[in-house]
Order: structure tokens, then C-alpha cells, then sequence
């Protein structure tokens, strides 16, 4: 039986060629490699006939932005598969050449638009009872992939993360460069809080902690996941995507790139490209080899419990590129010498599966860990230990920590008093509205801390409460720390004001704002609230009071 013919355009491309390899070593399979140059291709067929030495390895001169139907015809392919990049400057005239040649495609897409673009071509690709998959890479093959198998008959999704931190000396080139200039600096949608805002490529930041590799810092990213993921799982609170690079200095200069973006100076960091692409490359001889994924889930699992799980890759030895084409050899398996895939254009979210993925990660440094965790003890309750059992019910819920809470009601505001008062509560993110306003509150409990948000007629308000000494609270806003002492009651709970910091140094006494915090349960069940601070001098900063629904 003939093998089916599979033609990889950008095939000697970093992530091309290791395609090339994967699809070599099942011997199953005849590989064609598209370039404009076929002296670029000529070590890697040697290389290719070494692994499968059955096995054909031909040049197929082609330009993706220019091919047409006919050109595929004559070619033959069973499957052609897109790895060229960037996706996010492509235009679809290989789809439509495909389509029109009733050959199966497929791509590695980490591009948003690119990937939300090609549902467009479903009813062509019925017509002619083919497949375009576009995205059958880390985002959002793998991702979709992993999350189908750790939220499986999950009741509820609270919030997703996910992370990409490549080690330095991973093969990269030009185009990955200009993909991620593409969005650094320029508006993302982004779910987050129970609600859609509007972010910044390569903005906010978190560590990412991976086993076996060193934490390293990452950044939002503008990939088909933040639009995907809320779209297939219904997360309640939350959808990320970050990533990041290994040198401290590399994130800094994307960073750099970024501003004159934001500024409005510019309308895109690609203008960077070519210097982005001869310092990334003049400092490959830094860092490491090593980079990792992480995809972390929190929910309520089929039994109505709290629960977290954590999927992590480590990929070694350069072998990261290898994780983004597995997931695309596994679709091509599929549309050939698997049980096949329905005809139509989509995502390649939910296409293949993590098992259908994983055995072409074997005999590369790549390894996976999947963990679990169950039943973290509330904040509030590790803080008052059996005080928080005589709180009102509903105070106890509002306090919970997982699953996730969100609440809506309504609340009185009195804004700063004078002009100072004002400037530094927009700096802390305190309300300024006036009036009656109608209120959100999002709670989520994370790393043993409990993330709040208040929406005072949709401008949030945040902070963080993590476990302080001597039995007490801290409350973080921003550059501020408050310490309160919480005071059970029957009807509800007291915040008594302690200590502060303020950049991490101890306020004096006479510096320390003012703070009522008091949580009541009305005659309704109702949770409510009352809260006033006020600034040594400066008076009021802001008060408010008022309910919440749980």
C-alpha cells in the first residue's frame, strides 16, 4: 500500500523540519518539503533518509502566498501542512488552494485572528469532503487537549491558566520574532474577573513555576486560547495565557518594544523585527536549553469538591520545538492512517486528544507530571480558626475560598473629599463614583490567598489578603499593606486595623489611614457591608456600604 503524501510547507523552518523528523521516524509516511530554496532543504533529506531509509524526502518549490489549486493538484498531497508562519501576517491562500485541490490542511497557527478566521472556509470544506485544522500546535491543540482530560465531567470551571517559557537556545528565527512583535504592546481581549477587559500584549506578569526548571517570569500574550477557552470550558472567573522568556533581558527588550506601541507612537513593534531578531540570536549562547509549559485548572470536580489540577511539560535538550508540530503529526495520523476526522474548517481545539498527542513526544527530552490538589482551607478560616465557625452562614460563604465566588448587590458611595484625596485613590484603584452604583465582587481563592475585585459600576477595585503574623490579615493595595485583626460576630465579622506598610516599610501610628470594615447578615440573608478609610490630614478617602447576593 502506497504511504499518503504529506507536503510541509516551511519545511526546513525550525518548526518544519523537526515535523519532518516526527512523520521520518513512523515510517509511514512520504514527506515533501516546500521551501523557495532547495539548498536549504538538502542536509535535512540526508538526515531524513537516515531515519527511514524507505522513505521519500523530495524539494517542492512553493510560495504559500501564491500558490494556487493547480499547483496542489499536480503535487498530489494528501495532507499539506502549513509551518511557515507568521500567522499573524498570513494571508489563506494555501486554504483555498487546498480546498480547491481536495487536499486535507493543516497548520501550526499561534495567531488569534488567523485562527478565528478560518471557521469561514467550513462550508467549502464540506462541499469537497475535506479537513482544514488550523491551530494544531501548543495553542490550541495541546492546550484543549490536556484540559479535556483533567476537567472531564468537571460540574464547573473557575479559572484556567496556562504558561509558555521557552529556554534561550531554542532554535527561533525571524518569523517567531515578528509573531510575537505583531501584538506586544497592542490591545488584547482577555476574560478575567468573571467579565471581558481589554489588556495589553506582554503587560501584567506572574511567576511560573515548573518542576526541574528554575521559576521565570511571563507575560499576557494574544493567542486562540483567550477566546477558545472561555468559548469550550465556561470558565467562571478567569482565562489566561502568558508566556516568557528565559533571559531577564529579552523580557525587558519586548517590553521596551511594547511602549511606543501603547503610546500610540507606533501601530505595531514589528518595526523591531530585524534588530529583535540579530540581538535574540547574538545572545543564544545564554541560558539554557530547557523550557516547559504549565496548564493549571480550578473547579468544582464531579463530586461538587474543590479542585486543582496541574499539567506541566519540561522539554530538554533544544527539544522544545518539537511539543508545537506534535500535536499537528497527530492530526495528520488522523486525517490518514487514523479513523479519520469529519470534513469542515475549524480550530483544532478539541481535534485530537492528549493520548493521540503523547506518543510522539517519545524518544525526545520531554516529560509530562499531572497533579492534583483537593480541599485547601479557606483563608479567613485558617486566620480565625474555630471563630470562623460562628460567623452567619452567608458570611461563610462570601469566605469560602473555592470554589470561586462571585456576587452581585448594590452599594452607596461616597468618593475622596478634596482633589489629593481623589488623585491617590485613583492611584490605588478606590472607587471615585458617586451615588448609588450597582456592585460586583469577585473573590478566587489562589496559593493560598484569596484575590478580590470589586466592580463599583464596572471600574474594579483590587486587592490581594494573604495570612499575616500573630494571627491577623493582611489586605494589599497596590504599594499599601494593611494588618487587621478579624473579630467574629454573631450577626457577622469585624476588620480592626492593626499595622501598615507602605512599599514594605511599617507606618507610623499617626500616618495609618482610618478603617471601619464591618460584614453583617441582614434580615433578608443578605450579605452586607460597610466600609469607610480615611488619610491622616487629607480625611475621607472613600466609603461605601451597601449589599451583596451570593
Amino acid at each position: 500500500m502506497s504511504r499518503p503524501h504529506i507536503l510541509i510547507v516551511g519545511g526546513a523552518g525550525v518548526f518544519g523540519s523537526r515535523l519532518a523528523r516526527l512523520l521520518a521516524r513512523r515510517q509511514a509516511f512520504r514527506v515533501s518539503l516546500g521551501g523557495r530554496t532547495e539548498s536549504r532543504v538538502l542536509a535535512l533529506q540526508r538526515e531524513l533518509r537516515l531515519i527511514d531509509e524507505q522513505g521519500e524526502f523530495g524539494f517542492v518549490m512553493i510560495d504559500r502566498d501564491r500558490i494556487g489549486a493547480e499547483r496542489l493538484k499536480e503535487i498530489a498531497c494528501a495532507v499539506v501542512v502549513d509551518c511557515s508562519g507568521p500567522f499573524q501576517l498570513s494571508g489563506t491562500h494555501l486554504i483555498e488552494a487546498a480546498i480547491g485541490a481536495r487536499c486535507h490542511y493543516v497548520d501550526i497557527a499561534d495567531s488569534r485572528a488567523f485562527v478565528a478566521g478560518v471557521p469561514k472556509f467550513d462550508s467549502a470544506a464540506r462541499a469537497v469532503a475535506i479537513s482544514v485544522i488550523s491551530g494544531a500546535s501548543s495553542t490550541p491543540a495541546l492546550t484543549h487537549a490536556v484540559l479535556d482530560t483533567i476537567t472531564s465531567a468537571w460540574l464547573s470551571v473557575d479559572s484556567i491558566d496556562i504558561a509558555i517559557v521557552p529556554g534561550n537556545r531554542t532554535p527561533k528565527g525571524r518569523s517567531v520574532i515578528e509573531g510575537i512583535l505583531s501584538w506586544v504592546g497592542q490591545r488584547v481581549r482577555v476574560f478575567r474577573d468573571a467579565g471581558w477587559e481589554q489588556g495589553r500584549g506582554w503587560s501584567g506578569g506572574r511567576w511560573v513555576a515548573i518542576e526541574g526548571l528554575p521559576k521565570r517570569w511571563a507575560m499576557l500574550v494574544d493567542v486562540p486560547d483567550l477566546d477558545l477557552i472561555p468559548a469550550r470550558f465556561s470558565p467562571r472567573v478567569r482565562a489566561g495565557f502568558d508566556a516568557g522568556m528565559e533571559l531577564p533581558m529579552l523580557n525587558w527588550l519586548i517590553g521596551l518594544a511594547a511602549a511606543p506601541v501603547r503610546w500610540g507612537l507606533l501601530k505595531s513593534a514589528r518595526t523591531f523585527a530585524g534588530l529583535g531578531t540579530r540581538i535574540a540570536l547574538s545572545l543564544d549562547r545564554f541560558g539554557t536549553a530547557d523550557g516547559g509549559m504549565l496548564v493549571e485548572a480550578a473547579g468544582q470536580d464531579a463530586r461538587g469538591e474543590p479542585r486543582v489540577v496541574r499539567w506541566s511539560l519540561r522539554a530538554a535538550e533544544g527539544d522544545g520545538p518539537y511539543v508545537p508540530v506534535a500535536p499537528a503529526a497527530a492530526v495528520i495520523e488522523m486525517l490518514t492512517i487514523g479513523h479519520g476526522l469529519r470534513g469542515g474548517a475549524r480550530s483544532a481545539a478539541g481535534v485530537v486528544t492528549l493520548e493521540q498527542i503523547k506518543p510522539w513526544f517519545e524518544g525526545r527530552a520531554i516529560e509530562t507530571k499531572l497533579m492534583a490538589f483537593r480541599g485547601e482551607k479557606p483563608l479567613y478560616r485558617r486566620v480565625m480558626g474555630d471563630g470562623f465557625e460562628r460567623l452567619p452562614e452567608v458570611t461563610r460563604r462570601l469566605h469560602r475560598g473555592r470554589p470561586a465566588v462571585i456576587a452581585e448587590g448594590e452599594a452607596v458611595v461616597a468618593p475622596a473629599e478634596n482633589a489629593i484625596g481623589r488623585f491617590i485613590a485613583r492611584r490605588l484603584g478606590v472607587p471615585v463614583v458617586e451615588g448609588r452604583v450597582p456592585v460586583r465582587v469577585v473573590i478566587e481563592s489562589r496559593e493560598g490567598r484569596e484575590h478580590w475585585t470589586r466592580f463599583f459600576a464596572d471600574k474594579p477595585m483590587r486587592s490581594v489578603m494573604s495570612v499575616a503574623p500573630n494571627g491577623l490579615i493582611e489586605e494589599s493595595f497596590g504599594p499599601v499593606a494593611i494588618r487587621m485583626r478579624l473579630v467574629p460576630r454573631g450577626d457577622g465579622l469585624d476588620m480592626v486595623r492593626v499595622s501598615g506598610r507602605l512599599w514594605g516599610v511599617p507606618l507610623p501610628g499617626f500616618l495609618l489611614p482610618k478603617i471601619k470594615a464591618e460584614e453583617r447578615m441582614d434580615e433578608g440573608g443578605r450579605h452586607r457591608f460597610d466600609v469607610e478609610i480615611g488619610l491622616p490630614l487629607l480625611g475621607r478617602l472613600v466609603a461605601y456600604r451597601g449589599y451583596l447576593v451570593l
